[in-house]
């Protein structure tokens, strides 16, 4: 009787629970809808499965999905929530004394080196702890490095074989995949924040994703002949290239060009770049040719090709304009001379908030030649760009230590993955690490907000010790390394 009361219970909560979703989903509130649903499921799904549920965490790293508010505005990312939960099932399998822990410090250096900095800056800068709202506004970024870290220490302690590194490799292609369609989806039904504001550059921004998780999943797992042998790997790689140029993203665009040339290197088949090359330039001339010969392009796909001369359309020539991205380095620039060592952190002052709401102020501070929109950038320190950005809020020493990141995790991730014979999942996990560094030094001229580096160097360093800890699982591990028990 009572295991049938048990049962009844159960399927009259989960009718209410799938009553309220379709409900909320006939309103339109598919954000409420993926916020519950992930509240509902991951947490006891989490807790179930105790330390075998890090997978979260590549994914949580990856993923660019909505945060998850909690109470009085305050919110987590899908990346701090993951290593928050993952992190207690830790310490509790620790203190249960059903883990042990070790520390590999000579794993770790760069990205302790670059937080270390960081959380300096915000001790002598004002670290802002008390802004602890949006998830990527003002000095709240500084707990996302913290956190940054920990999800290192924990995919650290985890030894990745080749089981463990197929599943990696397969989680980190769904996380891209996922926050690729949730974007599209959401700038269709006009929730995205550029909705609108090209026609022929809208919804179909969050494609570029997908073009560029295929992309680095075909070329980490297969070499570029295998790719040229087989039609319908060659085939894949087309349609992922049109997906790209419909996108209209160019950074996307140029790493998914960029990939198969790098890729000649990672698989030793260095005679195929010239090819490469060739066909790229081939197909780009191609495209020239028919835009000026009055074919009319796909203005998406001008949009990718507009930084060469050509007849471009008058509305991609609009959306290409870099006045933009010259008023933030303009100001990023001056904020550099002003505090070139430490930077001026990213705390949100008054200041900036007046930069945000204010068009008066912004009005009598403006260059003439300044974009307006680019002062609420400017105001949440989002400068589009990794070394003046992170040279302004945290001074120049902290872009070099973030060079040390990347030039660690491109060593490491090739020595790694050139240990292993081909066709071996940690081989393909070390070459996704690479691809992915590469492509994040490429979009160094365009992006990168503290928090999501820091987010990817913890991945990225965490996994490549996790790769090691399993390559080494039988014997002893390196000097300089602690155990705790």
């Amino acid at each position: 009787m009572s295991s049938r009361i048990i049962t009844l219970t159960t399927l009259f909560v989960g009718l209410v629970i799938a009553v309220a979703i379709a409900i909320q989903v006939g309103q339109g509130e598919f954000k409420t809808v993926y916020i519950s649903t992930l509240l509902l499921f991951s947490v006891p799904i989490l807790w179930l499965l105790g330390t075998r549920s890090w997978y979260i965490l590549p994914f949580g790293m990856v993923a660019e999905l909505p945060a998850l508010p909690l109470i009085a505005g305050r919110s987590l990312s899908v990346a701090e929530f993951g290593v928050t939960v993952y992190a207690v099932v830790m310490v509790l399998a620790i203190i249960q004394k059903k883990r042990s822990f070790r520390f590999m410090f000579r794993d770790w250096w760069p990205m302790l080196l670059f937080a270390a900095w960081v959380m300096m800056i915000a001790v002598v800068n004002g670290g802002g702890f008390a802004i602890l709202g949006a998830e990527a506004m003002g000095g709240r970024r500084y707990l996302t490095v913290l956190l940054a870290l920990i999800g290192m220490v924990l995919l650290s302690n985890v030894p990745i074989r080749d089981k463990e590194a197929k599943r990696v490799c397969w989680v980190i292609f769904l996380s891209m995949l996922i926050s690729g369609v949730y974007s599209a989806g959401m700038m269709l039904l006009g929730r995205g924040d550029y909705h609108g504001v090209y026609a022929f550059y809208d919804w179909q921004q969050g494609l570029s994703w997908v073009a560029v998780a295929g992309t680095f999943f075909m070329f980490a797992r297969n070499s570029p002949s295998e790719v040229l042998k087989k039609p319908l790997l060659l085939l894949g790689y087309m349609v992922l290239l049109a997906i790209a140029i419909y996108a209209g993203k160019r950074m996307n665009f140029a790493a998914c060009c960029v990939i198969p040339v790098v890729a000649t290197f990672w698989h030793r088949q260095a005679r195929f770049a010239l090819l490469a090359l060739m066909l790229g330039i081939l197909a780009i001339a191609s495209a020239l040719v028919a835009q000026n010969s009055g074919m009319g392009l796909p203005k998406s796909m001008q949009r990718v090709l507009a930084f060469l001369p050509g007849k471009w359309d008058a509305d991609v020539e609009n959306s290409t304009n870099d006045i933009f991205r010259d008023t933030l380095r303009n100001w990023a620039g001056k904020s550099i001379k002003k505090n070139p060592i430490i930077g001026e952190g990213v705390a949100l002052t008054a200041d900036d908030y007046r930069l945000m709401y204010d068009p008066v102020y912004v009005s009598q501070i403006k260059d003439p030649d300044d974009d307006v929109q680019a002062f609420p950038h400017i105001a949440g320190k989002n400068w589009h760009s990794t070394w003046l950005g992170l040279s302004a809020s945290f001074g120049i020493p902290c872009a070099v230590a973030w060079v040390f990141v990347q030039l660690f995790v491109l060593r490491r991730s090739w020595k790694l993955g050139h240990w292993q014979s081909m066709g071996e999942w940690p081989r393909v996990l070390s070459g996704f690490v690479f691809f992915m560094m590469v492509m994040g030094v490429m979009r160094s001229l365009s992006s990168g907000d503290v928090a999501i580096l820091a987010m990817h160097g913890g991945l990225y360093l965490g996994l490549l010790a996790g790769l090691k800890n399993g390559l080494y699982s039988q014997g002893e591990y390196v000097t300089g390394e602690t155990t705790v028990s």
